[in-house]
């Protein structure tokens, strides 16, 4: 079945999709082990493109915690484009693991991370995708255990028709006491409803399946007395981070090292569900950071460095955290980023420290509210003189682009509002301009939503009509500003947000009618379609504006059963408070507040006494200077294998060069801002293309005997460096001195093959041999006989053709097919690149 399976793969989705390695696998340091001689495979699915769930880092630290366990494996698979899903469902292909191609059904248990609600049709259309029956009810005991986690669990109603288990709080302990208790009981040969009863008495595990549900007010909630508190782990201990993190082979989202330096945040905004979710605060060491880090670059080559939290700039020890990792930074050339900062965060120290270090061209910050009475209302009690002194001393630096976020349709938002939020905006932007003309505000401004477990859980969402004037008339009054740009989302896109956010089980029903409707991805601006889901609520007879309305707050509330840890009544407390236009202050420096979270197992850590040693402030640098004006250039010849044919000429260059600088080779860079390693290749091949013997040139900054054992060591399978050899004296780049490539054709059904001699004969006889082309829109005939130097059959499996790639009369491969195959493709051929040629002459001589 494996085989079969992933012949299939490799036949139908591959050559016909975007960005076909996003269904290849066979990453740096993903781990496959021998499936037989393990007891329990899980498999991690994240509900949206390999892009997006590749940058998502509790991914890598599950993969890690769980696959460290001899006997346990955790695979991946991810939501699929709509261009792969439709080639599987038509050739009935299931959704599929990365490191086996093994079905996911086949997998003892499921774990759905869900980090956004318009993900959730993705969670239905995978489970379906999958073979395994989308309704939990119609699910036997040969079915995997589908189990969810991630901060959208916080209200777990309206997945409750498809997931079997929800696991609320963090991962890392949970997820073993999840594998551990699954194991025990299939050696046991235990029921599915023993397994659902077994998860249950676990900390922070939800199964919908064992309890009942009622009318109670406006929402049907779980009827159920006990409340299941969120699990939460006391230390980031380094022993859950992985030391090797999988890196994709095509760019993503975030391709960077991703570096968590804490969880949590105490600043309290009151709209925000993450700041409740991952409360309290937990910072880790900023040694152990720094270890992350030095250990991270080593094993992926990363160029970016993501200091992750929902706050880093409050992280206690920032400054030396710098410091530390600056010698790193500059002996491997990386950059480090961080997320947007608060107003008041950032000292001027970090910023000297930052842009020592790591030079930026953005930053971003996020007021969210304009005025000073709304931001005592959210809980952002700065003033206006703090927001423009922040952003004169981002001016003060080489920041060429100024991000701001505000937020509209907020509790008690007036008029006066959005006019300050105009005031304000105006008033950056000429701040920005007497600086340079160049620099550029670009303002976001999203609609509010109300969120579970918040403060503002009993809001209203406003009507998405007045939203959508209020955005439309923001980016009106600023249209006169040439240096800002101002982009408003959808409102319609917040109001479904928000009926999945604050649904009962009934939404599940919804879901599931929008999903066989043709719902996916609905977070995509070119897939959401509110109307889609309107026609559904009709037919559903569910009511939206039941979930976007005011709440009462004696009301029941459909996650009344699940506690993130902050208790029912600091949020009522905390509502109270922003109507009252009264701030609460932060716990990290100032008294407790009493949310609740806080207990004799779980406190807030804070890393606030660290002193960083005197050898390492002396030995900071910078950035890491060229000691020679010598440098010394070399030529790699490679091959690039058939199971690599689909990667892309880009991704698979950068990860050559990431594997050059794991291998601690001394490359010698570009000048300038964006500093580039000098790495030149020859000609690109052809998406779908193997090489055989390609090649590359790199510059060393000094005399250097290269190892390709040493750098093979850092490449996925299939792609080996294969000879080097200096080159002296002034040389022609690689791609301009290459005039020809020699490729051969073999066709995977070998009746392409019948009357290919005669076909040959009659191409290279002809004088002429025109195709149409398109370009631009337009088609032009296109003679493609000049451009073909030898046409051969070889070896009575296959053909061979010699073909001009420069000056002029050029013949693609892909034109190749066309001419000699009236119903022939590319596709049709695993094609591979033999050899190229330079001229000496008239005599073509291999590369």
């Amino acid at each position: 079945m494996q085989n079969s399976l992933k012949n299939a793969i490799e036949s139908k989705i591959l050559p016909t999709v975007d960005k076909p390695m996003r269904y290849m696998g066979g990453e740096l340091n993903c781990v496959q082990k021998d499936l037989s001689t393990v007891s329990l495979h899980g498999v991690f699915c994240f509900p949206d493109l390999y892009d997006i769930g590749m940058s998502h880092f509790g991914l890598q630290i599950l993969y890690h915690i769980v696959n460290k366990q001899e006997n346990y494996a955790l695979s991946r698979a991810f939501q699929v484009w709509t261009d792969a899903e439709k080639v599987m469902r038509d050739n009935g292909i299931p959704l599929y693991t990365l490191e086996y191609f093994t079905p996911v059904r086949d997998a003892d248990w499921i774990g759905f991370t869900i980090q956004y609600e318009l993900q959730y049709t993705n969670v239905v259309n995978m489970i379906d995708l999958a073979g395994i029956s989308v309704l939990k009810e119609s699910r036997t005991d040969n079915d995997p255990i589908i189990i969810a986690g991630g901060p959208c669990v916080s209200n777990p109603e309206p997945l409750s028709l498809f997931i079997d288990a929800f696991a609320a709080g963090d991962g890392e302990k949970t997820v073993l006491d999840i594998c551990s208790t699954l194991d025990m009981l299939k050696k046991r040969g235990a029921s599915r409803t023993e397994k659902l009863e077994a998860l249950s008495k676990l900390p922070g595990v939800y199964v919908p399946s064992l309890h009942t549900y009622a009318a109670k007010g406006v929402f049907d909630v779980p009827d159920m007395s006990t409340i299941i508190k969120a699990s939460k782990i006391p230390v980031l201990q380094s022993d859950n981070y992985p030391l090797k993190p999988i890196v994709p082979l095509m760019s993503v989202v975030h391709s960077r090292l991703p570096v968590e330096v804490m969880r949590g945040c105490t600043r309290g905004c009151r709209f925000c569900a993450a700041g409740t979710y991952y409360r309290p605060v937990r910072e880790r060491d900023p040694d152990a950071i720094v270890e992350s880090i030095r250990n991270g670059v080593r094993e992926t080559g990363w160029k970016e460095i993501g200091l992750l939290s929902l706050s880093t700039a409050d992280y206690s020890c920032l400054s030396p955290l710098l410091t530390l990792a600056s010698d790193v930074v500059a002996e491997n050339r990386t950059s480090l980023s961080l997320p947007s900062t608060r107003i008041d965060a950032l000292t001027d120290e970090q910023l000297q420290q930052l842009d020592t270090v790591s030079p930026v061209s953005s930053m971003t910050i996020a007021p969210e509210a304009a005025s000073i009475r709304l931001r005592k209302v959210i809980n952002k009690d700065f003033s206006d003189d703090a927001i423009y002194a922040t952003v004169d001393k981002l001016l003060a630096y080489n920041i060429q682009t100024l991000k701001l976020y505000f937020m509209i349709g907020l509790p008690t938002e007036t008029d006066d509002d959005i006019e300050a939020m105009i005031a304000m905006v105006s008033s950056i932007a000429g701040r920005v301009r007497a600086v340079s003309k160049r620099r550029m505000v670009n303002v976001s401004v999203s609609p509010f939503s109300p969120k579970p477990h918040t403060p503002f859980q009993w809001e209203k969402m406003e009507d998405p009509a007045l939203l959508l004037e209020k955005g439309r008339y923001i980016k009106s009054s600023l249209k006169h500003l040439k240096n800002v740009k101002v982009s408003y989302r959808d409102p319609d896109i917040t109001l479904l947000e928000t009926v999945m956010a604050r649904g009962d089980r009934n939404v599940s029903r919804l879901i599931y009618d929008a999903w066989k409707a043709g719902a996916r991805f609905d977070g995509w601006d070119e897939y959401f379609d509110i109307q889609k889901w309107r026609e559904a609520a009709v037919r559903c007879s569910v009511d939206l504006s039941r979930y976007t309305d005011a709440i009462p707050v004696t009301q029941t509330l459909p996650w009344h059963m699940l506690s993130t840890g902050v208790s029912r009544e600091f949020l009522v407390e905390e509502r109270e408070k922003a109507l009252a236009l009264v701030s609460s202050g932060d716990c990290r420096n100032g008294p407790c507040l009493q949310c609740g979270v806080c207990g004799n197992d779980l406190l807030p850590l804070f890393q606030t006494s660290y002193i960083v040693p005197q050898k390492v402030m002396a030995s900071t640098v910078s950035v890491k200077k060229e000691t020679t004006e010598h440098h010394f250039t070399y030529r790699v010849h490679y091959e690039k294998g058939e199971n690599l044919r689909f990667l892309g000429h880009i991704d698979m260059s950068n990860i050559i060069h990431r594997a050059f600088l794991m291998a601690s080779v001394p490359l010698a860079f570009t000048q300038g801002f964006n500093r580039h390693a000098r790495i030149s290749f020859g000609p690109p091949l052809p998406l779908g293309a193997a090489g055989l013997n390609e090649a590359f040139d790199i510059t060393t900054t000094c005399a250097y005997d290269v190892n390709l054992t040493e750098i093979n060591r850092w490449l996925p399978k299939g792609l080996v460096l294969l000879t080097v050899e200096p080159l002296s004296g002034d040389m022609t780049s690689l791609n301009a001195s290459i005039k020809a490539a020699l490729y051969r054709f073999v066709p995977f059904n070998k009746a392409h093959l019948d009357g290919i001699v005669e076909k040959i004969t009659t191409f290279t006889d002809a004088d002429t041999v025109e195709i149409s082309v398109e370009k631009n829109g337009l088609f032009t005939q296109k003679n493609i006989r000049k451009g073909v130097i030898s046409l051969t059959v070889s070896g009575g499996d296959s053909f061979d053709a010699v073909v001009s790639i420069q000056d002029g009369a050029t013949c693609k491969p892909s034109e190749l097919i066309r001419a000699l195959f009236e119903q022939g493709t590319l596709n049709d051929f695993l094609l591979s690149r033999i050899a190229c040629f330079r001229k000496t002459g008239s005599n073509l001589v291999k590369v």
